[in-house]
């Protein structure tokens, strides 16, 4: 449901409560195949080149109003190609749900993929592409910050729709605001929430003397791949754990797919550490980082990991050096949203992979694409919309439910974050190869298993 007054009264009333039942405002997925395309960014017939919001040069009676032509683009090839696959896989499960309950508005889903490779230029063109052959009403996906601060820029450029779903550096909200992108929007919460998370964690185990908390000198060595993501994360954690009382005795910057972390943990290691925090997103990475510490010894220290240690590939490289650690990850999978909106069984019928928070953030942002547009009047009122209408419909529109969390945009594009009534950041502890969720502790599934602490 939303404030907005486009919508017209009657049979798309019910469709808009029927989609709400089937939790539609809340999750998203790929409708369609990737086809027999070589490269893979699409399976739509492409014929026409515009629509009514600008995005190209054909013509608004070449569209065909009974179908969404969503484009969505991420890392489904490269380093992290297993996080790609996931957040796909996330796409197809609820634009399936969608169409086969009728879509959005009465018009199907169909989905046009972008392959970023992991690299801004590589994504920004496999994005226009989708934009100018294949006429997309509007643009989903994202994951690396640096390749979606390049696909905004286009996205602004075209006066295309844009939700973004898991790139988190603030630097892309700042450029929304500076350039007054007023088509584009942003779900996942800024690096500074992961920076709050931390200073909040450390702050709760000081209290709840986990592990080897308290720590008497409270000394925290960090550790980030040379990414906007990955630098903005550890200055703003180091920021807060600072606030919280701890000495941050090293910050080490290192590339985004390096796996011998030896010189590094050597040194830092020296520096008698009470937490070794890192984040990265490349699951080799994560694993070899958290295998290496192991090796290492750093006695009654934790490990603290940012992001990459959620991924599965990260833990099975670990192996049972990761039982014990901990990680944060925002956006990330609400088990209880998931099962309230039955995606936590659709996912299990359609694929065998597990239901990660890049599955549950993408099925998020396909569900809010459907949601808003559905009650913008579907693709015929999305692309009679001008750019400071959508703005406005998106603002005004009410919170969403998703697998993620509750997603209500704000007046400066981003949805709210960090509390159990919006976006909150998750904390997990390995435990032999998986992740329990275990803060924060009102919202946890599991304790702390304490016996990996000597």
């Amino acid at each position: 449901m939303a404030r907005d007054t486009k919508r017209q009264p009657g049979a798309n009333s019910d469709r808009r409560n029927l989609l709400k039942l089937l939790g539609v405002g809340a999750t998203g997925a790929l409708a369609g195949c990737l086809g027999d395309d070589d490269d893979g960014n699409g399976n739509g017939n492409g014929n026409g080149n515009g629509n009514g919001n600008g995005n190209g040069n054909g013509d608004d009676e070449d569209r065909d109003d009974d179908t969404l032509r969503v484009g969505v683009y991420g890392p489904l090839t490269g380093p992290v190609a297993n996080i790609g696959e996931a957040k796909q896989a996330g796409w197809d499960v609820v634009a399936d749900l969608v169409n086969e309950e009728g879509g959005v508005d009465g018009a199907e889903i169909e989905l046009f993929y972008a392959d970023s490779e992991s690299e801004p230029g590589r994504g920004r063109s496999a994005v226009n592409r989708l934009v100018q052959d294949e006429n997309i009403d509007i643009l989903g996906g994202g994951y690396h910050s640096d390749v979606t601060l390049s696909v905004i820029e286009l996205a602004h450029e075209n006066d295309l729709p844009f939700i973004i779903d898991e790139s988190v550096s603030g630097a892309i909200n700042e450029a929304i605001i500076e350039q007054d992108m007023k088509t584009v929007f942003k779900t996942a919460p800024p690096s500074e929430a992961y920076g709050a998370a931390w200073g909040n964690l450390v702050e709760d185990f000081d209290e709840q003397e986990i592990g080897y908390f308290p720590f008497e000198n409270k000394r925290i060595a960090m550790i980030a791949e040379d990414t906007s993501y990955g630098i903005s994360v550890m200055d703003e954690t180091a920021q807060q754990v600072e606030d919280a009382g701890w000495e941050v005795v090293s910050k080490d910057e290192v590339p985004l797919d390096e796996t011998d972390f030896s010189p590094i943990l050597s040194r830092i290691r020296s520096e008698e550490p009470d937490v070794v925090w890192a984040v990265q997103t490349n699951s080799a990475g994560t694993g070899a980082l958290t295998e290496q510490f192991a090796e290492f010894d750093f006695g009654e220290a934790h490990f603290f990991h940012n992001f990459g240690l959620t991924a599965q590939e990260a833990i099975d490289r670990a192996g049972p050096a990761g039982d014990g650690a901990f990680t944060i990850v925002h956006p990330a999978a609400v088990p209880e949203l998931l099962r309230e909106l039955g995606w936590d069984e659709a996912w299990e019928e359609a694929t065998d992979l597990s239901l990660s928070g890049f599955a549950a953030t993408s099925m998020t942002n396909m569900g809010v694409i459907a949601e808003i547009v559905e009650n913008a009047g579907g693709p015929e009122g999305l692309n009679d919309m001008s750019p400071e209408e959508w703005e406005q419909h998106v603002i005004d529109h009410e919170p969403i439910k998703g697998g993620i969390g509750y997603v209500d945009f704000e007046e400066d594009h981003q949805a709210a974050w960090g509390t159990p009534e919006t976006i909150p950041s998750i904390g997990y502890q390995i435990v032999d190869g998986e992740l329990n969720f275990v803060w924060p502790f009102e919202l946890a599934e599991h304790e702390i298993d304490e016996s990996f602490y000597g």
